[in-house]
């Protein structure tokens, strides 16, 4: 039997999203995924001369919600330790997110 033909489409709604982080767990059937972007919001802490990194804001827009099936879920998950794998022996070691899970790479 012959592999069937595979035509692709982009959805109507495709867009890319810059991912800053992603919350959720696991249920019975599937995993949930909530992404999220975050943007600093400096208009208010540039205001004052020096800048006050106190009036600093952060704006935290909830992208997308993904559910994946158990399968799909350790498939993904083979495939991104691949990847990370591979670009870490270009690129170098990524650190480890700090004790509260966030690192500042801006």
């Amino acid at each position: 039997m012959t592999a069937p033909v595979i035509e692709t489409k982009y959805s109507d709604d495709y867009r890319t999203i810059i991912v800053s982080g992603i919350y959720g767990g696991h249920r019975p059937s599937f995993f949930e995924l909530v992404v999220y972007h975050d943007e600093m919001l400096t208009h208010e802490a540039l205001e004052t001369v020096p800048p006050d990194n106190k009036r600093m804001k952060i704006m935290r827009t909830i992208e997308t919600r993904l559910y994946i099936d158990p399968i799909q879920a350790k498939s993904i998950l083979k495939w991104l330790n691949k990847h990370v794998s591979d670009y870490e022996k270009l690129f170098g070691e990524i650190p480890e997110p700090g004790k509260d899970g966030l690192i500042d790479n801006r």
